[in-house]
């Protein structure tokens, strides 16, 4: 009995002495215990206390982050029609990200509109679309758009399209209009400009050549020696 109540006496003591002390981050004892037991961190002054705060400024966001609602002219109401028309990509783009475009397209793009560009993709081939997609390849209207506008319908959909900001980031929406504007000028569109130097109407292989300035060359001597 006298030892009963001495095994009793040492684990309720031992279990105060625990749980008085402050506790120790060893992984096991918590899940996730940067969760339960959080750090104060003062962003602003990038502090991990908040009593040496001096001050406070606002930092830049994360490099490859965009801070909230501050992602404009992404961002341009959806029915602002005009805003959207006079939106220009930003990017410089090369033949690199037309070509990219192009893979994109084919992802996203093609099974409604066709690989084609012609509105006749296999979801409306198939019977599973009551109406024909946009023709984007050939259809006046849509050869008349503007690449903000077809950047514009990428963001926030437009009429049976629903939106694909989700699944295309800034740079690639760009790139996928690029690929859209470079066939369309190819099928009587507007000339392609949004890669510099590349135009639909040069020769695929074409190589430009610089004109060179004459070389001089050396003359003979014809006075007469004194």
């Amino acid at each position: 009995m006298k030892k009963s109540i001495i095994y009793i006496l040492f684990v309720a003591v031992t279990t105060l002495i625990v749980s008085c002390s402050e506790y120790n981050r060893k992984p096991g004892r918590v899940y996730a215990p940067d969760m339960v037991y959080s750090r104060a961190v003062d962003y602003y002054n990038g502090t991990e206390k908040i009593e040496d705060a001096k001050g406070s400024y606002n930092k830049m966001p994360v490099k490859g982050t965009v801070a909230r609602e501050q992602a404009l002219p992404d961002h341009i109401a959806e029915n602002d029609t005009l805003l959207a028309n006079a939106n220009t990509c930003k990017f410089d783009l090369t033949e690199k990200d037309v070509e990219e475009g192009k893979r994109l397209y084919m992802i996203y793009c093609g099974i409604c509109h066709g690989t084609a560009l012609d509105g006749n993709g296999p979801l409306y081939s198939s019977g599973k679309f009551v109406a024909m997609p946009a023709n984007l390849k050939s259809g006046e209207k849509y050869l008349a758009m503007s690449s903000g506008r077809i950047y514009h319908g990428i963001v926030y959909g437009k009429n049976a399209m629903g939106s694909y900001a989700s699944q295309l980031d800034t740079k690639q929406r760009w790139q996928v209009v690029a690929y859209i504007k470079k066939i369309q000028s190819e099928n009587g569109g507007a000339p392609f400009t949004m890669v510099a130097g590349m135009t639909s109407s040069a020769p695929k292989d074409s190589v430009k050549v610089e004109a060179k300035a004459p070389t001089a060359t050396a003359t003979p001597n014809t006075e007469p020696k004194k």
